[in-house]
């Protein structure tokens, strides 16, 4: 998978249109994707640090890149929460859905068959960032600058992480960037599912 397949994958471009339809400017709905947004990169580092563990060790390229990238990814789950404090609201409000979780927890299953599938998971995240960078203009029109600190960094960051993650899936055998084209689309499905359930919880 190359940059512009990653960018206008059918699945991407769907979550992309799905996003951008949204009613931001309803706080409760801002409030649940902070919420959301911070259960599941409660587990950034900790996939990474696990997909580091098992990657074999004549992969020392992905070994050494999971490593700095756990390092990128601390504390970013903090951001996400104290967005939400600025907004009034608590994390309580907010339990995490069933697909928010099924979409981190399935990627300790895929680590434990091949680690490098874990960046599949990684592009459709960084990717649908890169996808929705004026997300962060627009809510400036509806909330605080405080109150968005986590969407400004990934927008500010992720185009070099797309461009990272897309090297070490040029560095693997046909057979893992298969799978890892696998992983990119069912985590883009399993955002939208959690998108909409969010979308849900408000009627």
């Amino acid at each position: 998978m190359n940059l512009q397949e990653a960018l206008n994958h059918k699945e991407m471009n769907q979550l992309v249109d799905l996003f951008k339809k949204q009613d931001w400017s309803n706080k409760k709905f801002y409030s649940s994707w902070l919420a959301q947004t911070y259960y599941y990169t409660s587990y950034s580092t900790r996939m990474l640090a696990f997909a580091a563990g098992w990657s074999e060790k004549t992969n020392k390229t992905y070994f050494k890149r999971s490593v700095v990238h756990i390092s990128e990814e601390q504390g970013h789950e903090l951001i996400a929460l104290n967005d939400l404090k600025v907004l009034g609201e608590s994390i309580e409000n907010y339990p995490e859905l069933g697909i928010t979780r099924a979409m981190w927890e399935s990627q300790f299953v895929k680590i434990q068959k091949d680690p490098v599938m874990l960046l599949g998971y990684i592009l459709a995240l960084e990717t649908l960032a890169v996808k929705t960078n004026e997300f962060h203009g627009m809510l400036k029109q509806h909330y605080n600058e405080d109150a968005l600190k986590f969407v400004k960094t990934h927008a500010d960051d992720d185009p070099d992480h797309v461009e990272e993650a897309l090297e070490q899936i040029q560095a693997c055998t046909p057979e893992q960037q298969s799978q890892i084209k696998i992983g990119y689309e069912h985590t883009l499905q399993l955002y939208r599912l959690m998108i909409q359930e969010i979308a849900t919880h408000l009627h």
